[in-house]
């Protein structure tokens, strides 16, 4: 299953925003990335393949792999956890909270 998710930067994160996703991604999953064109790819645990583009967000493409262990599963989404808020700025729970607020900003 292909899912795209964008990702708001907090003050101050957009900028050097490229150089602060290199660094998440080696800090996070402990890879070095494919940059092309701007784009950064990977495959790492229960992804069969991430895309990250930055625009004015950031822009997350996954490719999930089907029935993997659930060790698998936990450890690939804490880390896919911790390179977006390194790249962010913003936690799990405060990215949460966005995701609500432009919900409700569409519904009204």
């Amino acid at each position: 299953m292909i899912t795209i998710q964008e990702y708001a930067f907090k003050r101050g994160f957009k900028k050097d925003a490229h150089k602060r996703v290199v660094e998440a991604l080696k800090a996070c999953f402990d890879v070095d990335t494919n940059a092309r064109d701007e784009e950064y790819v990977l495959s790492y645990g229960a992804l069969r393949k991430m895309t990250i583009r930055v625009s004015d967000t950031l822009l997350v493409e996954t490719e999930s792999i089907k029935d993997v262990p659930d060790a698998l599963t936990i450890d690939t989404n804490a880390r896919f956890r911790c390179f977006l808020e390194k790249v962010t700025g913003y936690t799990a729970k405060q990215r949460g909270k966005k995701a609500q607020e432009a919900v409700k900003r569409t519904q009204d």
